[in-house]
């Protein structure tokens, strides 16, 4: 018995799975039921090897039962429709480090931060 292990979230692998139902009909249809009923976490986490923050602003942006009928609708029109649907990353981290020495004191700041 052969062992699938889900690929990360990502541009690219997300725009491999969409081609992916795209080409298998029947999975597209389970891929839609799956938005429909149970909603977009619930869809991430059957395709994707989610991580922490990738699972929490899928929480996030469909917290709200309006927010989440609105995902769940775009994202299964677009997959029933065949329009074109991808990921665009938009958040990058970036971190600083600051150490000041003067005589007995010693400052060390971290900062990370989305740009």
């Amino acid at each position: 018995m052969a062992t699938y292990t889900k690929p990360a979230l990502n541009p690219q692998t997300f725009e491999e799975l969409i081609q992916r139902l795209k080409q298998d009909e029947q999975e597209r249809r389970r891929a839609i039921g799956i938005v429909q009923s149970d909603g977009v976490l619930a869809f991430g986490d059957e395709y994707f090897a989610l991580t922490d923050k990738q699972r929490d602003q899928l929480v996030e942006v469909t917290s709200d039962s309006e927010q989440a009928f609105r995902w769940k609708a775009l994202i299964s029109q677009g997959l029933a429709d065949g329009i074109p649907i991808s990921i665009i990353p938009t958040d990058r981290e970036s971190s600083i480090d600051i150490s000041i020495h003067t005589g007995d004191v010693d400052i060390d700041i971290h900062i990370e931060c989305p740009i």
